[in-house]
């Protein structure tokens, strides 16, 4: 018999938080990543901040309208990935098929290692006990057990915070009726626009649709998918993260805390972004030929643009470089509000021919340091001189979109 578990960290940036300071136990927090301008918005609340309706998203001055108590902690993802790999260390004490979804999630597949779902419920308990021991017992988590991993990941919500819910055969059908299409994982707000236009507001409502009107609606391959998860169904695996398919892409985007008037200035953020990007891609082993660049104004117009080389490259230097040749071709006559360079079309390392330039190789040798040095004593640890002024500013941006974190 298949059984899943689904581990979701409660309120986890802002429990994190309180774990580490005592200070802000009991108190309704906000996780804001970029100090407490207008622009800010709270990444995590604490479960006290959510007691005034708050929810993540909201802007800062929303959440202190709400709540004029609220306390406005900056963002520390360091803080979090670390204690992210502890949580995950623990899971894996229990299988090795452990599945990051998340900074704060994970599947964990126990087919073959409990004979039915009480023991699975025995196992959740061992899990939340050893967080709490070994991490900190303010720190909690929700655990959903089913029979895959949309059911298990959907019993996982419907307590919290330090819940555990199973969905079997006893419940499943009450459960399929009374669950909002929304509540399910991969049914978006645009995707449930479309299913409520068509009167479907429940799983079980989707379940009994007809196949031919869904496949009609949207498409054969996903309307056959909708259906199966109507019913509760999912054959996808737990997928532990040496199994994982390779990155095609790496990007990085940046919402400016402020307006950029100054082009000198929009270069230095995309300089950042772009080092950010060639340190990801240096640490995966791969090198692009294309590079992306999306530029949003003041007023959300905006263009995106790519330009392919006939070479490959994972120099951060580099990727600014074609990144500002495109940007160049526009009038950027408009303020600017967000920033985003990306870089596709990728390759192994191990299978690009290396340039033997002197200066190519000189180059190669002190980017090599310079990742030395920064992978031991910090990000920008050491970084170029033109950095300096936007350092502290932008120090925040998370050092990756992707959410698995092995």
């Amino acid at each position: 018999m298949r059984i899943i578990l689904h581990v979701d960290m409660n309120s986890y940036f802002a429990t994190a938080e309180q774990q580490a300071n005592p200070y802000l136990r009991g108190k309704p927090i906000c996780i804001a990543g970029k100090g407490s301008g207008e622009r800010t918005v709270c990444a995590a609340l604490s479960v006290e901040a959510k007691k005034f309706g708050l929810k993540s998203g909201v802007s800062v001055w929303e959440a202190r309208y709400a709540c004029p108590d609220i306390q406005i902690v900056p963002t520390d993802y360091a803080k979090y990935q670390f204690i992210s790999r502890q949580v995950f260390t623990i899971l894996e004490q229990f299988t090795p098929l452990v599945e990051i979804f998340s900074i704060d999630e994970a599947f964990l597949d126990l087919s073959g290692l409990v004979k039915n779902i009480e023991e699975a419920k025995l196992i959740s308990h061992q899990i939340k006990a050893e967080i709490k021991t070994k991490i900190g017992d303010y720190l909690t988590c929700s655990i959903g057990v089913s029979y895959n991993k949309l059911l298990a990941k959907l019993a996982s919500e419907k307590q919290k915070p330090d819940g555990l819910t199973v969905i079997d055969k006893s419940n499943l059908a009450d459960i399929l009726a009374n669950t909002p299409i929304e509540d399910v994982c991969g049914i978006g707000p645009r995707l449930s626009k479309k299913l409520h236009l068509l009167g479907i507001n429940t799983m079980q409502e989707l379940g009994e649709t007809d196949l031919a009107r869904l496949a009609h609606f949207f498409t054969p391959r996903l309307g056959a998918l909708l259906k199966m998860m109507g019913q509760g169904k999912d054959n996808s695996l737990v997928l532990p993260y040496y199994e994982y398919p390779p990155e095609k892409s790496f990007g990085h985007s940046y919402t400016l805390p402020k307006n950029i008037f100054k082009p000198q200035e929009a270069r230095q953020v995309l300089l950042k972004l772009a080092e950010k990007v060639g340190r990801r891609m240096r640490r995966a082993k791969v090198m692009a030929r294309t590079i992306h660049i999306y530029i949003r104004f003041f007023d959300f117009s905006g263009f995106s643009e790519q330009f392919t080389l006939n070479y490959f490259i994972n120099d951060g230097l580099k990727i600014y470089e074609i990144g500002l040749q495109i940007i160049q071709k526009h009038h950027l006559n408009k303020p600017i509000r967000a920033l985003s360079i990306s870089a596709t079309n990728l390759k192994p390392v191990k299978e690009v021919s290396q340039s033997l330039l002197a200066e190519d190789t000189l180059e190669e040798k002190v980017v090599k340091a310079a990742d030395i040095i920064n992978n031991r004593y910090g990000e920008f640890t050491l970084f170029r001189a033109s950095l300096t002024k936007i350092k502290d500013k932008i120090e925040n941006i998370p050092d990756g979109r992707n959410k698995r974190l092995m």
